[in-house]
This record gives C-alpha cells, structure tokens and sequence, in this order.
C-alpha cells in the first residue's frame, strides 16, 4: 500500500506553480543570453567549439550572422598570407601591363578585386566543410581537436586559440582587480607598472 502511494505520488503531475515557474526560468535565461549571441567574440567562439557549431545558437539568424563573421576573420588571414606571398611577384606587374604605365592602376586594381574574390570564396568553402563536419562529444576537448585539425584548417587553428580563450564570466577579472587594489596602496604607489603586472603574474599563477 505504502509503495503503491508513493508511485502515484512520483507520476502526480506537478502543479501549475510549479509549471509556471520552469516556464518563467526558461524564459528568462533565453532573453539572458539571447543578447550574447550579438557579441561577436562569443559567437565566434561558439562557432569555433567544434562540440557545438550552429547548435548553440537560440536563433538562425544569429548564426547566419556568426557564420559571415567567420569567414570574414578567415579572408582576412587568408588574405594578408596572399599578400606576403605576392611581394616577390611585385616585379612582375609591368610584364602583366604590356609594358605601358598607362593602365597599370587599372590593371592593378582588376588583379586585387580579382584576389579578392578569390581568398572569399575559399573562406566561404573552408568554413561550409567545417561546419558540415559532425560535431565531437561534449566531453572532448576542442583544443585537442584543433590541435589534430592545424593542418587540415591552419587559418581556423589561429582562430581558435584566439577566441576559445575567452572567459566565460568576468570573475577572473574582477579577481584580478582586487588584488591589484591590494598591491597598489597609499603606501606603495611608486611601483612600477611592470613591477605590479609581474607581482599580479606570479599571484595568479602560484
């Protein structure tokens, strides 16, 4: 008697209190960190997270908008490796304008906007392939996996260890305040700032 009480109190449905209650949480985390998806360093980083991708997004259109960030970040690098891989072609550009100064700014211009679209198209590629990819486990380390994809997605590698590093919460910087509040006093204000960045170092890290 005693157990079959207690089953039917388990599957009792909960009260509308109770409902109504998980329903206002739900909702207030959603507007919570709706408003972070508009950050472009956490987008990105989740985008870079290979255990979440688009997933992490609430909405579609935020992810559309993360997705053109990343290849943007990923033309630029691409772009600036053209660059410097051009610099010793520069002597050939007069070849390029049969030999008249007169359309060289023209001819130059077509072979940048050329270059140009070139280095996105290939972002635009690199970034579909990546996100086509299945996502890894939840317990997997990202850095790990970018570490075994460095050269399969050398511009992304670079990426990711620039915004995976973001904090999730400002603790660590607030932290980081109060203790230099406590190293910078009345009676210690000529300390130099390298002196109080390396004090804070070695706080940190101890």
């Amino acid at each position: 008697m005693l157990e079959q009480m207690l089953q039917e109190e388990v599957i009792k449905p909960a009260p509308a209190v109770v409902v109504q209650m998980g329903e206002q949480l739900i909702r207030l985390l959603r507007e919570r960190l709706y408003t972070l998806q508009s950050m472009s360093i956490m987008s990105l980083a989740t985008l870079l997270d290979p255990r979440f991708k688009v997933i992490g997004f609430f909405s579609q259109t935020k992810a559309a908008e993360a997705i053109k960030r990343l290849t943007s970040e990923c033309a630029i690098i691409r772009r600036s490796v053209h660059s410097r891989e051009e610099i010793p072609q520069a002597s050939t550009s007069h070849d390029v304008t049969g030999g008249s100064k007169l359309w060289h700014r023209l001819d130059a211009s077509v072979m940048e906007a050329r270059s140009s679209q070139n280095v996105t198209a290939d972002a635009t590629v690199e970034v579909q392939r990546y996100l086509a990819e299945p996502n890894i486990s939840r317990l997997e380390n990202p850095l790990e996996y970018w570490e075994r994809q460095k050269m399969l997605y050398p511009n992304f590698y670079s990426l990711a260890h620039s915004f995976l590093c973001t904090p999730a919460s400002s603790v660590p910087c607030e932290r980081v305040f109060s203790k230099a509040g406590e190293v910078v006093s009345k009676k210690r204000n000529r300390l130099k700032p390298q002196t109080v960045e390396k004090m804070l170092f070695l706080n940190n890290n101890e």
